[in-house]
């Protein structure tokens, strides 16, 4: 059926409500039983068969072809069941309260017996009978818990028809049975709406602890950089709103987790998470059954459910949180989104601690350098200054020098001006390598050619160091692809290395090679370095000695890394503390491909 034969427009609803009596007007209308009728919550709703069977029960007994329970609202009736209802009024399941009898019970609050409809005063202008067939018609009142009558249940004959009391007294009982089925579904309706608003509060509650824990957390982690006394506070913090334990492990500069803070609810199982060893990996499931999930790790089994997840921050992965719960307790979308700020929070405080702790770092090494080189540039520059006055002072008193004297003092000069030069190209250097612009074109070179080169040069240093030079396997030509400047260097930064460091004991330089490799080997028997610095000292600024005793900047092993790097190759050093050094340069003779970015 269309809209229009469904519901009326404005027009034509108040021409309704003209042809229905003024009283039966006042009845239907009044506020309190519409209010009755909303709160049911069944007008315009889908049929349902509870209510079906009721009306079908009251058609098979009575022996009426239709029954009905109606719902009368300001303007038409609704039908919750019609059964029997001829077509089309069955699809549109409501008709205007032109065609409804029903309106009439709601107004007196009595049940209505009608035998034959076209002889009643009242009721035979009814559409209902024309349009709907009804002629015989017995309704009862649907009544509310408050009193008001929000409809019929009804049964229609579409033949004239006397009504006995059974007939009267069935609909009545099945009247209690529909109005039973209504109050079941408002009083279901009310709980679900009591669960819903205490779900709603639940969850508010809930998301507001949430909040605060995420504000305290804030607070706590900005508190300062003692990184791990304040991760243990955090941790402390996150249990057991979060899970019922919590652990951190953070990434240290070798790569390997170091685990700093580890609490539990249960003082035995934080003993038990104490004493796991430390994982090798970020992510790394306990069990075959667990696998990483979108960047996290979840496995659950008997002992329950462990998470685990990175803690990383601008693409810098350093560390990861690890959170349990026991079998009783679930993980679940909750929890997993806040332990995932939680993880956020963590990575912004550790990042920030690392980025306070590189600054005081690289404060203390500019420190440390602006120290070395304002030592390292006054020796050279006072030994200058000292010879440049002599000679000065000699000139000016009009006083002959000695050939001999004014070589000797020419030659201190020199060497003072080589060093301030080497240490000036130590410093260039270090800016072209930080800023990938260090120069490297790539020939053919002999490394035994370049060794005796620099062996020369080196004739009146060994003879003031006192140490004795040996060399080895420098006779033969050793040629490869690479680069002579760069090789210079590398072979005077360990030459002079092994000078400062050698005690005026013998120093061997020795070259080797096969049809693939070349090796370069400088050793000392000097003071030697400890284990603990083997490592330590191919890095900027980094020496194994005070700078007090020894001079340089710390530079000259990191560069000679950084070109051996470059070309393809590695440098390595053995050494025992007392019994000297041996740095050992391996390079390919032909690079297997162009000179990679030099390390920063």
């Amino acid at each position: 059926m269309s809209d229009s034969a469904a519901h009326t427009g404005g027009q034509e609803h108040g021409a309704e409500r003209d042809a229905v009596p003024r009283e039966v007007q006042c009845a239907v209308l009044r506020d309190r039983r519409l209010a009755a009728l909303r709160s049911t919550a069944l007008l315009d709703t889908p049929a349902e068969e509870a209510f079906d069977r009721l009306a079908r029960l009251a058609t098979r007994v009575i022996g009426a072809p239709v029954g009905l329970v109606t719902l009368v609202a300001e303007d038409r009736q609704f039908f919750k069941s019609c059964v029997g209802l001829p077509a089309p009024w069955c699809d549109v399941r409501q008709t205007p309260l032109t065609h409804s009898f029903c309106m009439h019970v709601v107004a007196t609050g009595e049940p209505l017996l009608i035998e034959d409809a076209r002889q009643h005063p009242v009721l035979r202008e009814n559409l209902a009978i024309d349009q709907l067939g009804v002629v015989a018609y017995a309704g009862v009142p649907l009544t509310a818990s408050e009193g008001e009558v929000i409809g019929t249940f009804c049964v229609i004959d579409t033949r004239p028809r006397v009504w006995t009391d059974g007939d009267l007294h069935i609909l009545l009982e099945l009247a209690l049975s529909v109005m039973t089925e209504i109050e079941l579904r408002a009083s279901r309706a009310l709980e679900r709406q009591a669960r819903a608003a205490e779900a709603a509060h639940a969850e508010s509650e809930a998301a507001r602890t949430r909040f605060a824990l995420l504000a305290e957390l804030s607070a706590v982690l900005a508190e300062g950089f003692e990184l791990q006394s304040v991760l243990a506070r955090a941790v402390r913090l996150v249990v057991p709103l979060v899970a019922e334990g919590c652990m951190v492990e953070l990434l240290d500069k070798d790569g390997r987790l170091r685990r700093v803070a580890v609490v539990h609810q249960d003082a035995h199982e934080q003993e038990r998470l104490r004493s796991l060893p430390e994982a090798q990996a970020l992510l790394v499931p306990e069990s075959r059954d667990g696998a990483p999930v979108a960047g996290l790790m979840r496995v659950t089994g008997p002992e329950g459910t462990f998470l685990r997840l990175p803690l990383s921050s601008h693409g810098r992965v350093l560390g990861a949180v690890g959170f349990t719960c026991s079998p009783s307790r679930l993980l679940g979308e909750t929890e997993l989104a806040l332990a995932r700020d939680v993880a956020r929070r963590m990575a912004m405080a550790v990042e920030n601690a690392r980025l306070y702790e590189e600054a005081h770092e690289a404060i203390q090494m500019r420190d440390r350098f602006l120290s070395i080189a304002s030592h390292e540039l006054r020796t050279p520059l006072t030994a200058l200054r000292l010879q440049a006055q002599s000679l000065l002072r000699g000139a000016l008193q009009a006083r002959s020098l000695a050939l001999g004297e004014v070589c000797s003092k020419v030659r201190v000069i020199s060497r003072q001006v080589d060093r301030l030069g080497h240490l000036v190209d130590e410093l260039l250097d270090l800016s072209r390598i930080k800023e990938g612009h260090l120069s490297f074109q790539l020939e053919r070179v002999d490394l035994a050619d370049v060794v005796r080169d620099v062996v020369t040069r080196f004739h009146e240093d060994l003879s003031r160091s006192g140490s004795m030079l040996v060399l080895a396997g420098v006779d033969a030509p050793t040629v490869g692809l690479w680069n002579r400047l760069r090789l210079e260097q590398v072979v005077v930064n360990l030459l002079t290395n092994a000078i400062k460091y050698g005690k005026g004991r013998p120093i061997r330089v020795e070259v080797h090679s096969d049809a693939d490799t070349v090796w370069l080997a400088v050793s000392d028997e000097g003071i030697g370095i400890a284990p603990g610095d083997q490592e330590r000292i191919f890095e900027r600024f980094e020496r194994a000695v005070s700078e007090q005793n020894y001079g340089g900047f710390g530079l000259g092993l990191w560069i000679v890394r950084e070109i051996v790097h470059r070309l393809g190759g590695s440098v390595a050093v053995r050494s025992t503390l007392g019994a000297g050094a041996a740095f050992t340069v391996e390079l390919p003779r032909r690079p297997g491909r162009s000179p990679a970015p030099l390390l920063h």
